[in-house]
């Protein structure tokens, strides 16, 4: 049976089965998490995750240093020389198979922090999980305490409502996407999990990066969809001319208006992040009046009396998102807050089913199911300049 050690060096056995795969969705946590969850282990320790699948035999990736090969597909489906087989003639290795199988996937991805879909993780403010494939908005109302201030009251008496909270009245359906891989017989012995992991990694990859960019469009441009309306039809796009009158041609962007830009509405946010095409990022980088060091020095014993802003109301180091698609309109910076700007749902209903048709079934087809929804979590949390007259 699979086992583990915990932080105290204690061995435990742990009991495989296919309904763990339901209980880590109603839980709203991937296998890995969920049996690492039930069976917490040292710091300094492996996971119960990694040991239970070393205590089966099962290798991820090959080890040059041993000669170790990773696991083919055959013997994960069919059980390996070491492993365990359950009562219902299962092999252990072939129910730990799918959550090996996207723990690769998962380890691959997540070597380059520069690319696309994981620039885009940094803008999420809340990311939640549901065991649903329906979801409902809640509807966040900030009218009251925008029109009105917190004030004394008397013995027992309730204080004014300055949030209201309410539930969307339409449930929307989060879409359901899905990878699949079938492998042949003949295949099976010859293909390991590190190539499976890769081949579907860099599927995956080319998946998540174009996601991204259709996400970051539709926070500007709104989604009929989600019931999310765009930024201009909220009047959230203002021109750069409006913040210096000096601005004579399209394109250009001087740093009297990228200082206002960035610090109006300063006491409902404060703009962390900016998405924009790579020409309107180097008119950013060259925009007109951006003070520059002249060889003074600092070190001077002369009289001065350098200013210095107490209380700034723009970040000194606002990141600069650099999105790709070819439909973001050209002269347009979409500015956030990332601690209150963008609310990611995922749904992980359909896992189960896809884990259980290969499992119980024996099938020699697979489906990665997963899906999922990005929406404006605070429209107050963003702000559009276009460098257009």
């Amino acid at each position: 049976m699979a086992a583990f050690k915990d932080f105290s060096g204690a061995v435990h056995q742990v009991p495989l089965d296919i309904e763990l795969y339901r209980a880590a969705s109603e839980a709203g946590q991937s296998f890995e998490q969920h049996i690492n969850h039930l069976y917490p282990t040292g710091a300094n320790q492996p996971s119960a995750f990694r040991q239970i699948l070393a205590s089966e035999g099962i290798n991820l990736t090959a080890d040059k240093k041993t000669g170790m090969r990773a696991s083919t597909v055959a013997e994960m489906m069919n059980g390996l020389q070491a492993g365990t087989v359950l009562k219902e003639g299962i092999p252990a290795s072939r129910i730990l198979f799918p959550a090996a199988i996207m723990s690769a996937i998962e380890n691959k991805l997540q070597v380059d922090r520069e690319t696309t879909p994981n620039a885009f993780e940094q803008l999420i403010a809340v990311d939640d999980s549901i065991n649903s494939d329906r979801y409902e908005r809640p509807i966040l109302d900030f009218s009251k305490p925008e029109g009105a201030r917190s004030a004394t009251i008397t013995q027992l008496a309730m204080p004014n409502t300055m949030l209201t909270i309410t539930a969307s009245d339409t449930s929307r359906k989060i879409p359901v996407m899905s990878l699949g891989m079938e492998i042949s017989d003949q295949a099976k012995a010859a293909t390991t999990l590190d190539i499976v992991g890769l081949a579907l990694a860099r599927q995956a990859a080319v998946e998540r990066n174009e996601t991204a960019q259709g996400y970051i469009l539709s926070l500007l441009n709104g989604d009929t969809d989600q019931g999310m309306a765009s930024l201009a039809s909220l009047s959230k796009v203002q021109k750069a001319v409006s913040f210096d009158a000096t601005i004579s041609a399209n394109g250009v962007l001087s740093h009297k208006a990228w200082i206002k830009w960035l610090a109006q509405n300063s006491t409902k946010r404060r703009i962390t992040h900016v998405v924009t095409d790579l020409d309107t990022a180097m008119a950013i980088e060259n925009r007109t009046g951006k003070p520059v060091i002249t060889g003074d020095n600092p070190t001077s014993p002369r009289i001065d009396a350098i200013p210095t802003i107490m209380n700034p109301s723009w970040d000194f180091n606002t990141k600069i998102f650099i999105t790709q698609d070819p439909n973001w309109p050209a002269g347009t910076i979409m500015g956030l807050d990332q601690r209150y700007g963008v609310h990611r749902v995922k749904s992980l209903t359909a896992q189960y089913e896809a884990v259980e048709a290969l499992v119980m079934k024996r099938s020699t087809q697979m489906r990665f199911d997963h899906g999922e929804i990005v929406y404006r979590l605070f429209d107050e949390a963003f702000e559009v300049l276009t460098l257009t007259l």
